[in-house]
């Protein structure tokens, strides 16, 4: 039942809502800004600390679940994910037998739920918010062009190690040529900007109201993203500006069509190039990146499910990917696709969680138009991002998502079927 609620959240008290809000915002500026927190951290021998950015998912969510049981209101989404993480969990134990990579896989969808309760504070949020989202856009850019531009940061191709983890900051790809130079800026790495630039730049369109701030806005979003040389996150975003920069008068429907499009390829490009052979060039703008994804990655990863699933469960939470680093580094995939990742983490419930989650994207808008379509937007740019990354271990990436179901899951509703009494049906 939707009870209500504060900002287009799912939280129904305005207290936690801004506890929320707040939490999300310093996040926010961790994940912006964290090659130079991880440096600082680095240089005083702290390196582990930067588990804390953690707890401002954690913490908000324990209290609020805390104060929904004392009062005998707890919300549904708790007991659903709590249930969910338990049954995929014990499926890893089962397959692998490491309740480590069962943490590790709860850990990268925290962010999902978080952002499910967070919702509109995120996806609509306050002018207060919206200016720093603002902000850390700006922040994101000036990174990205001076990193572009010649300037070497002192925390490049550092690497540290949280607990039996090594972590690279900011890599050094150790390519000479700047137009094909992979950068960071202030993040950790280049997916990272490829990951949270579109999905701020995707809210904050929404928020413009003038079309040649909106143009601009989304010219220099692209063009950063394009300095990254992330060419999936490039693709992706250029549809979906396009779609929010033209007439709001169909962009639902338009950003609905590009979700059922990047969703069908995710899903399908893994499968029907397992055994294809293709010619590639040399270098980041060519389609080595693509080539290597056909003829390693995608096909060790299906392996890799195949020979450690428990029937159609999938390997369980946490069954590939970044989880694999503490239970199995020698046979470490990073899936790069969302459906791969899917799969192995749910099996066959991962084909019931994406079709919900794409029901309730097509659904009649019963609430807000303003909230549900950055949702629609940023649930197009996760699929089409996801064609090639698997965007959910991603912390922005997977923060924003969960907002947007959040969303979705509130203001949009199934068509209700209309009652008819038998006197009625008789008289019809």
């Amino acid at each position: 039942m939707r009870s209500e609620t504060v900002g287009g959240s799912n939280i129904d008290s305005q207290s936690f809502a801004t506890l929320f809000a707040i939490c999300a915002g310093f996040y926010l500026m961790i994940y912006s800004t964290e090659a130079v927190i991880r440096y600082g951290l680095y240089l005083i021998g702290k390196d582990s600390l930067i588990l804390i950015r953690d707890m401002l998912m954690v913490a908000p969510m324990f209290f609020l679940a805390a104060s929904q049981a004392f009062r005998l209101q707890l919300h549904a989404a708790f007991m659903v994910w709590a249930t969910l993480m338990a049954f995929h969990a014990m499926v890893l134990i089962g397959t692998v037998g490491s309740p480590e990579g069962a943490v590790y896989g709860a850990k990268v969808l925290m962010n999902l739920l978080f952002g499910f309760f967070a919702a509109g504070l995120i996806i609509s949020p306050s002018p207060r918010m919206t200016r720093w989202m603002a902000f850390l856009w700006i922040v994101i850019v000036i990174g990205v062009c001076l990193e572009k531009g010649g300037v070497t940061f002192p925390w490049l191709g550092i690497k540290t190690v949280i607990g039996d983890l090594s972590v690279d900051v900011s890599k050094d790809w150790e390519i000479t040529d700047p137009l094909a130079k992979r950068v960071a800026g202030f993040t950790r790495s280049s997916i990272a900007v490829a990951s949270i630039l579109p999905c701020l730049t995707i809210v904050l369109l929404c928020k413009l109201k003038h079309p040649i701030l909106r143009y601009l806005m989304a010219l220099v979003a692209v063009g950063a993203v394009f300095m990254t040389t992330q060419k999936g996150s490039i693709i992706a975003l250029i549809p979906i500006a396009g779609i929010l920069c033209i007439q709001p008068l169909r962009q639902q429907g338009r950003l609905r069509i590009a979700i059922i499009a990047f969703l069908c390829l995710a899903i399908g490009l893994p499968l029907i190039t397992l055994g294809l052979h293709m010619q590639h060039g040399a270098g980041v703008f060519s389609t080595e990146s693509l080539y290597l994804r056909i003829a390693y990655t995608w096909p060790d990863a299906w392996k890799w499910i195949v020979n450690h699933q428990m029937l159609w469960f999938g390997v369980g939470l946490g069954g590939i990917g970044g989880p694999q680093r503490l239970y199995a580094p020698d046979y470490f995939n990073p899936s790069d696709n969302i459906a791969i990742l899917v799969y192995g983490y749910f099996g066959v419930f991962g084909i019931l969680y994406t079709g919900l989650v794409l029901i309730m994207a097509m659904r009649p808008i019963t609430g807000s138009y303003e909230r549900v379509t950055p949702a629609l937007a940023i649930l197009a740019f996760a699929f089409g991002y996801g064609i090639v990354l698997s965007v959910i271990e991603d912390q922005s990436a997977s923060l924003f998502l969960g907002a947007a179901v959040g969303t979705l899951w509130r203001e949009t509703k199934a068509l209700a079927i209309p009652y008819r009494s038998e006197a009625t049906c008789r008289t019809v």
